[in-house]
């Protein structure tokens, strides 16, 4: 079984939640809820669970190491790509200003 698409929804104006995202396994299973974390040691990713009575239960998740792997770098993959364009865009609305600035000079 293999990750075929990753969405991932970046967040902001959370401590430690950095983005949640939905995978689809083989085109044919879609998995909502996961969470991108940043954690002490760098992000992990949480697979979806529910809260109940005080401990979380996971409602879905992978049997295998090797399936877990996957899905966890295919969702960290994303998160960074995702990342990594929101700076573009932020450099691409700092430049025009950046440049008007020195024209007026």
């Amino acid at each position: 079984m293999n990750v075929t698409e990753v969405k991932v929804y970046l967040i902001e104006g959370k401590e430690k939640l950095r983005a949640t995202a939905t995978i689809t396994l083989e085109n044919a299973f879609m998995v909502h809820g996961l969470k991108v974390i940043e954690g002490e040691t760098g992000l992990f990713v949480v697979m979806p669970a529910v809260k109940k009575n005080g401990v979380f239960k996971d409602i879905a998740h992978p049997i295998t190491a090797e399936m877990r792997n996957q899905i966890v770098t295919a969702v960290l993959e994303e998160y960074s790509r995702k990342e990594e364009e929101k700076l573009q865009r932020q450099e691409e609305v700092e430049e025009p200003t950046q440049e008007t600035e020195e024209n007026e000079e």
